[in-house]
């Protein structure tokens, strides 16, 4: 009996066999070198009894890598084929089972747990008849080579699904026979050829190149100088159209075999807009180069960095560099306008004088705005307009304004001289008119005289009132521009005052066949009036008067009142209008700008007499109380007068409108027709 390793080797001798202490002790010493090569084999070394398949002998590799020791595995030899995993121990069993021997791999499943594959070699031995009698297994840790595989089938597949799913059209070729391996789907997006019509054909001969030897020379540069590869061409794509892009190639090693990764970048739109970008570029700079204002570039502290022309004097190359502020006479304007610019973010104006050569200086009108590089200001743009003709022509105007300013400061004096002057005889001969009219209505009374001589008093008295009348306007127009117009302010009811005014004219419309016409509002319609009443009394008479005067006979003249809202800066609050419109002869269009200056009538001597007061003393009143008063006219259809009057709050109740008077709003009840 023969031990190795602890494990006991049975030794059957033939009964006739004779052995000899020398041959026992030569055979131990053998054993014993055989064992100590087996130990330090470095991969698992067994013998087995065929056809038993009863372990014999294991080497100190067997317990390393089975975690299980010989000892064990020979009383229980069921343990090793527990210990195979489940999926591979049929095979283990039929590679153990045959007598021929066999090549097999498997997993084995330690007793800790961990998992280790192993490669086995079985050989029989046989005596000399050729018959089996053990079997010899020679097994080797594979582990670390099966998780390398598996580590090399993930990355190739993580590889091949990058590949695929990549943005960027790319193509696998062999580096040996230039055959198409692999192309992605953006590879046929950008190509239009297909995974299933390109691979195994040469790349080369597809009709993909303008040049069709780049793809063998781009291999040439790779095998030469073994980097990656770059350069731009353009391809043809299936349906003809042309695409510039730029191609990344590289030697690399896919399932053992050489081949060259090539990715392709799609440059045509970028190529198309960089073109656009240089075309548009040069446009903006033969604008800047040839626009009349002067633009100049500066770092936030001033120091030119661009110049687009030199107009004013100076070669370009003098400014470059220096600080623009040391050219201006006063610099205050222009770290004012930057200051803005950096605080707002806007641009900013200024003017400021400038001295780019010698004494001579320009007045220019400047503008600084912000160059931004993402949010921040970096640069300063000016932008410089020569104006010194502008500032002649300013300070000649200002010259004409001061001439004009005193030729209206004596303009004025003599108005008021003229005023004055016309004013002076007023009060001396109101005084015996007087006399002279109450005479005549003295002598009408009680005289006793014909029908003769009653008609030539009632001229003369006609007349004498007209001059009074016309006194009495000279004087009111003098006392307004010395000293303005005295309002006498009282609450009233806008109605009563209209049908006073109508009243008073009635007679005269009457007498001319002319047809009176209005629509005044209800007093619980129309709000009361905080005004001189008098005075507007007086506006209204005036404006109806006019009407009557200027209106033919069987003509119409009407009056409306009624409450709006104000327009413009006036808006928020109310205002009552009160128009006059008749059908009377009109005005000229020249003539409306001046219906209302002192002194000045129509044209075509609407009125016939008086020196044109009467509206200007209505325009003043009005203005007075706050209001307006407008004027449209037609000649030969007829003049329209509207005053409006701003609604002011009042505490006493307005006075009650006279009894006689009709408040109803009908126009018919309201007066339509001939006045009676």
């Amino acid at each position: 009996m023969l031990l190795f390793q602890g494990v006991p080797v049975s030794q059957k001798t033939d009964d006739h066999q004779t052995t000899t202490h020398q041959g026992a002790a030569l055979l131990s010493d053998e054993a014993a070198l055989l064992r100590q090569s087996l130990d330090h084999l470095g991969h698992v070394f067994w013998v087995a009894t065929w056809p038993e398949k009863r372990l014999l002998y294991a080497n100190h590799e067997f317990e390393k890598v089975w975690g299980i020791s010989p000892e064990v595995a020979t009383h229980e030899p069921d343990c090793l084929t527990a210990a195979i995993h489940p999926d591979d121990r049929a095979g283990w069993i039929a590679a153990h089972s045959n007598p021929n021997g066999s090549d097999t791999e498997y997993r084995l499943c330690r007793p800790d747990g961990r998992v280790r594959w192993l490669r086995e070699s079985i050989f029989p031995v046989q005596d000399a008849a050729g018959r089996p009698i053990r079997l010899v297994g020679l097994a080797k840790d594979i582990t670390a080579y099966k998780r390398l595989g598996d580590a090399i089938r993930e990355s190739e597949e993580r590889f091949r699904k990058f590949f695929d799913l990549s943005p960027s059209p790319s193509c696998i070729f062999s580096a040996r026979t230039g055959k198409v391996v692999e192309i992605n789907t953006a590879f046929e997006e950008l190509t239009g050829y297909t995974r299933s019509g390109v691979p195994g054909h040469s790349l080369g001969k597809l009709n993909l190149w303008l040049d069709p030897t780049l793809p063998a020379l781009v291999l040439h540069a790779l095998r030469q100088k073994a980097t990656p590869q770059t350069f731009d061409t353009t391809i043809q794509t299936r349906t003809g159209q042309m695409r510039d892009v730029t191609v990344a190639a590289n030697l690399v090693t896919i399932g053992g075999r050489p081949c060259v990764v090539a990715v392709a970048t799609d440059l045509t739109e970028f190529n198309a807009l960089r073109r656009q970008l240089t075309e548009s570029e040069a446009r903006f700079r033969s604008l800047v180069e040839n626009a009349p204002d002067i633009l100049i570039c500066t770092t936030l502290d001033g120091e030119v960095t661009y110049l687009n022309h030199a107009d004013l004097g100076c070669q370009e190359s003098t400014l470059l560099g220096r600080n623009l502020l040391d050219y201006a006479t006063d610099a205050n304007p222009i770290r004012a306008a930057v200051r803005e610019v950096m605080t707002t973010g806007q641009a900013a104006s200024f003017e400021a004088q400038f001295h780019f050569t010698g004494e001579l200086q320009h007045w220019c009108a400047g503008r600084v705005a912000p160059i931004r590089c993402g949010e921040n200001i970096t640069e300063l743009l000016f932008r410089l307009r020569d104006i010194e003709g502008r500032k002649a022509a300013e300070l000649e105007l200002q010259k004409l304004y001061a001439e004009i300013a005193e030729a209206n400061t004596k303009l004025r004096e003599l108005d008021r001289l003229k005023a004055r002057f016309a004013a002076m005889p007023v009060h001396d001969l109101r005084s015996p008119l007087g006399c002279v009219y109450s005479a005549l209505e003295l002598f009408e009374t009680i005289g006793k005289t014909d029908d003769d001589t009653r008609h030539l008093i009632g001229v003369a008295r006609n007349s004498l009132e007209r001059a009074l009348t016309l006194l009495n306007e000279v004087q009111e127009v003098y006392r307004s521009e010395e000293t303005g117009i005295t309002l006498n302010r009282t609450s009233f009811n806008v109605t009563a005052l209209l049908q006073e005014a109508v009243d008073g004219i009635r007679p005269e419309a009457n007498r001319k066949n002319i047809i009176l016409k209005y629509e005044l509002p209800d007093a619980a319609h129309l709000p009361p009036l905080l005004a001189d009443r008098s005075k507007l009394l007086r506006v209204i008479s005036n404006l109806l008067t006019n009407a009557v005067k200027f209106t033919s006979k069987g003509g119409v003249v009407m009056l409306n009142a009624a409450v709006v809202n104000g327009m413009g800066v006036n808006i928020g609050r109310d205002f009552i209008e009160i128009s006059v419109t008749d059908t009377g002869i009109g005005i000229p269009p020249e003539d409306l700008p001046y219906v209302f200056d002192v002194y000045r009538q129509s044209r075509n001597n609407r009125s016939g007499v008086g020196v044109g007061l009467g509206l200007s003393i209505v325009k003043s009143i009005v203005a007075a109380h706050g209001g307006d008063v407008r004027v449209e006219s037609q000649p030969g259809v007829g003049t329209s007068f509207t005053v409006s009057l701003p609604i002011s709050a009042v505490d006493e109740p307005p006075e009650a409108p006279p009894s006689d008077c009709d408040q109803t709003p009908n126009p018919t009840a309201a007066g339509t027709g001939p006045a009676n």
